[in-house]
């Protein structure tokens, strides 16, 4: 309930569009990632192809994730519609976190994690927005955050394309 923002003054069909909502939201983050996630191996394999060494290929990933998770930042900044679902996963964790504090940090960690090694900095800066306050703060965080997804995805995506290479 906490997770859809479901009220008890909630009718039907104001539930049914906030699942609608929820689902729309949900369904055009996964594209938009998934679309980052092919030209992000499009860039680290282009990089590759080309003998650039693995410090450059890092530092265009880190560029290109800073941005990527800029721009839902922004997004969410400017029209208050977040993609990430930041927002709906920190009201569902302060719920759970209401009823049982271990259950609480269970679930930030999974979250965290989740949010770390695949769904990207920008659910971190949405979920920890009030908390975060400055604008300044959000650039250093979403730094620091892409800097250690690029540093995972670069070196993934290397092998991967070092190894399809030599099996080819």
């Amino acid at each position: 309930k906490s997770f859809a923002d479901f009220r008890e003054t909630d009718t039907f069909w104001m539930k049914v569009r906030k699942l609608l909502s929820l689902a729309v939201r949900r369904g055009m983050y996964l594209a938009a990632d998934y679309g980052l996630v092919v030209a992000s191996v499009a860039l680290v394999a282009g990089m590759k192809k080309l003998n650039i060494p693995f410090h450059w290929i890092f530092v265009a990933m880190w560029v290109f994730d800073f941005v990527a998770a800029g721009a839902f930042v922004v997004f969410y900044e400017k029209t208050g519609h977040d993609l990430s679902l930041g927002v709906d996963l920190r009201r569902a964790v302060d719920t759970i976190r209401k009823k049982s504090r271990w259950a609480g940090y269970a679930a930030l960690g999974l979250i965290l994690f989740e949010a770390v090694v695949w769904a990207g900095p920008e659910q971190i800066v949405v979920f920890f927005r009030k908390e975060i306050g400055t604008i300044s703060r959000i650039v250093l965080i979403l730094l620091a955050l892409t800097a250690v997804q690029a540093i995972i995805y670069s070196g993934l995506y290397a092998a991967g394309y070092d190894l399809i290479v030599a099996l080819v």
